[in-house]
């Protein structure tokens, strides 16, 4: 059993160093083992694969031009305000009936033009998409997607290491629970993470959203429209990588009173 210990701290040690960094909005320290450049990378390479993924299923992207302008200013707007207002933004508009958005890291954004349907999209004028893009580009600007990789690598080099440990021992039963104890991780712990970094990225983009000239209250409705449809339950929302809709709206009207005084301010910058 100790040369097992040894082992898994051997596997853990090269993650260890140069794994603490500030985050850009906090101003706190944070463990991310990547850079603001490996952020610019991975992004685009998500972004890549999905508009690969989307042409093979016939979907059209960035045919609406004015559409595409639109939120191109909207972007930049939002991010000239934002933490992290150099990185090379892009944004683009996938024609399909999905009712989201999407950010990747390092300054990518795609929209859904089911997010703005008629009848079943989520947002219903500029305000309310303003808030979606808001909250997308604070995931940007928080860096969660690296810091939740950051998060999970050293437990899946620790599980590896124990799985090939048990095997190599004959210890079968043990193998296939530290495996199960793995996907009880993946499936409780990692939405939990998540679920703290889509409340952080709801208070971070209304704030984004108020000091680009968009009304905050637009955030509000959203959720109280998508809770209204009824698609909350505890259960769900205990295995969900999202807070409900229902406590969204709960926390976006707390912070509601600086976010408005924002708005105020940059609503007279945008007016003259």
């Amino acid at each position: 059993m100790k040369w097992a210990r040894a082992f898994l701290l051997l596997l853990c040690l090269p993650l260890l160093p140069a794994c603490s960094t500030v985050d850009p909005v906090t101003g706190k320290s944070v463990n991310n083992m990547y850079l603001i450049q490996d952020d610019i990378q991975i992004g685009r390479e998500v972004m890549a694969d999905a508009v690969v993924t989307m042409r093979k299923d016939g979907v059209a992207i960035n045919r609406d031009a004015a559409q595409v302008a639109k939120l191109r200013t909207m972007v930049q707007r939002i991010t000239s305000v934002s933490h992290l207002p150099d990185l090379p933004y892009e944004v683009t508009l996938f024609e399909t009936n999905i009712v989201n958005a999407f950010a990747a890291p390092g300054g990518q954004v795609g929209v859904f033009t089911g997010l703005y349907h008629p009848e079943m999209g989520l947002v219903k004028d500029d305000d309310e998409l303003a808030a979606v893009i808001g909250h997308e580009i604070a995931h940007v600007t928080c860096r969660h997607t690296t810091e939740s990789l950051t998060k999970q690598m050293p437990l899946q080099w620790v599980m590896l290491g124990a799985s090939i440990y048990a095997e190599a021992k004959g210890k079968e039963n043990l193998a296939l629970g530290l495996g199960v104890g793995f996907l009880a991780y993946q499936g409780l712990l990692l939405p939990k993470f998540s679920r703290a970094d889509e409340a952080e990225a709801d208070a971070v983009g209304l704030m984004y959203m108020a000091k680009a000239g968009y009304d905050p209250n637009a955030a509000i409705r959203i959720w109280e429209r998508a809770a209204s449809r009824g698609n909350d339950s505890r259960l769900t929302a205990m295995f969900s990588s999202h807070p409900t809709d229902a406590n969204r709206a709960k926390a976006l009207k707390k912070m509601l009173p600086q976010a408005m005084e924002e708005y105020e301010r940059a609503r007279l910058r945008y007016s003259n």
